[in-house]
This record gives C-alpha cells, structure tokens and sequence, in this order.
C-alpha cells in the first residue's frame, strides 16, 4: 500500500510543480480538474445529486476568487445555494433535502478551501506557501504511518479510523514541524513563532481533514468515495487533507 501511494504521489507531483512554474492560470485550471473530478464523485456517492449542480458549486469560489479574491470566494460560497436550487427543481427526483446539501458540501468542502489555493499565486511567497500546503499533509501522513506502527499503542478516534493512534498522531505533527519550520524561516521569511505555528497548523489541520473524511464515509458506508488514483481510493481521499491544509496556511501566513 505504501509502495502504491508514492508511485502515485511521483506520478501527480510533476502536474502540480509544472502548475506552480506556469504561474496562475496553470494553477487554476488545475484547480478545476480537481474540483469536476470531486463532483464527479460526490455525486456518485450521494446520489441524487446532479453532476452539473455539484460542479457549478465547486468552481463558483475559484472562478469569482479570480477578479475578487477573497470576497470572490465568500461570495462563491453563498452562491452555492440559489444555484442548487435552480438546477436540483429541474427534476423532481432531486428536489430533496438530502441533494442540497450535497451540493453544500461540494461548495464548502471542495470548493472553498481549493480557492485558496489558487490565491497563493498572487502572494510574494506563493510558490512556497502552495508547495507547503501540498506537500504538508503527505509529510504528516508519513510520519503519522511510522510512528505509529513502531509506537502505536492508543486509538485516535477508532469510531472514525480503527488504525490512527495517539503516538501517530504526534509523530506525524513532529516531522511536519520538524520539516516545514525550517522551509518556513528560510525562504518565507517568518519568525521562528510564526514557522512553528505554520508547520503545526499544517499537520493538526491535515489530520483533521482526514478525519472529517472518515466521518463522511462512515455516514455514507463507504470505503472510498472513487477508485480513480491506483493505492489512494478516490480522488477526493487523496486531497482531503489538502481541503484543510489550504485556508489553514493561507490565513496562517496572513494573520500570524
């Protein structure tokens, strides 16, 4: 399994680096391939919901981030409902409840937090910052994988995920501080206080976004929300650490 995740993580690092060297544009339209292939999946996994309805929730934050940066993504997010409605009230099958908040969840969970991504182009540390919230959860996840299976000896949340222990947690935030602080102090320019809280942040608001995934599937009663990357599950279980790790490293680097 883990030979697996790196042969997938080698294979999608040169799109991302390629992205991040073609500057904003290349960022974004990146970007929108994620955000239709999470639509894709969501509305698999909770149907009846509307591909279109889905995508259109997804890409409203990141579109309208373009010209208005994060009032574009505030106001993409309201968008969100009045654009379920319209296009859930055009069949009757989808005009539930269950549907528009599927198209919520799109909106808020995929949409939003991957707009943020695509406003790191425009910072003066942007390359940095988006390579760290990338880059940040898979350190995380490594360091979580071998402190827990050498020290492993209490359960996270076994409710959510049976094979997460404490001692893997703290591992995993350990590595990332141990990695990501030192990044942070050479080329973002921060203080040693603000390196540490950006590499804690990433690795807390990394496990976190896995977890929130867990719960998702355990409502669902599903093992992966998509089969699309070989040794992850679906597209969605290889970003959602990405969904949290982006906002938390954006306004880390704004407000800290």
């Amino acid at each position: 399994m883990l030979l697996r995740r790196a042969a997938t993580a080698l294979a999608l690092a040169p799109i991302v680096l390629a992205s991040i060297a073609l500057g904003k544009w290349a960022v974004i339209a990146v970007l929108l391939v994620v955000i239709a292939g999470a639509a894709y999946e969501l509305s698999r996994a909770l149907e009846p919901l509307p591909f279109v309805a889905a995508l259109g929730a997804g890409a409203l934050p990141l579109l309208l981030s373009i010209p208005y940066h994060q009032t574009g993504i505030l106001a993409g997010a309201v968008a969100g409902l009045p654009w379920a409605l319209i296009w859930l009230s055009a069949r009757p099958e989808t005009r539930t409840l269950r549907a528009v908040l599927a198209v919520l969840l799109m909106s808020l969970w995929v949409g939003v937090p991957l707009a943020h991504l695509g406003l790191f182009p425009r910072s003066r540390y942007g390359v940095v910052l988006i390579l760290i919230a990338v880059v940040g959860p898979w350190v995380s996840d490594s360091g979580a994988y071998f402190a827990g299976r050498f020290f492993g000896r209490n359960l996270l949340f076994p409710s959510l995920s049976p094979n997460k222990t404490v001692e893997g947690s703290v591992g995993g935030l350990l590595l990332t501080v141990l990695i990501v602080t030192p990044l942070a102090l050479e080329f973002l320019d921060f203080t040693f206080a603000k390196a540490l809280v950006i590499g804690a942040g990433v690795s807390v608001s990394s496990q976190c976004g896995d977890l929130f995934e867990s719960s998702l599937k355990r409502i669902l009663d599903v093992k992966d929300l998509g089969n699309f990357l070989p040794g992850h599950g679906g597209l969605l279980d290889r970003v959602d650490s990405l969904l949290f790790t982006a906002p938390t490293v954006y306004y880390i680097s704004l407000l800290v």
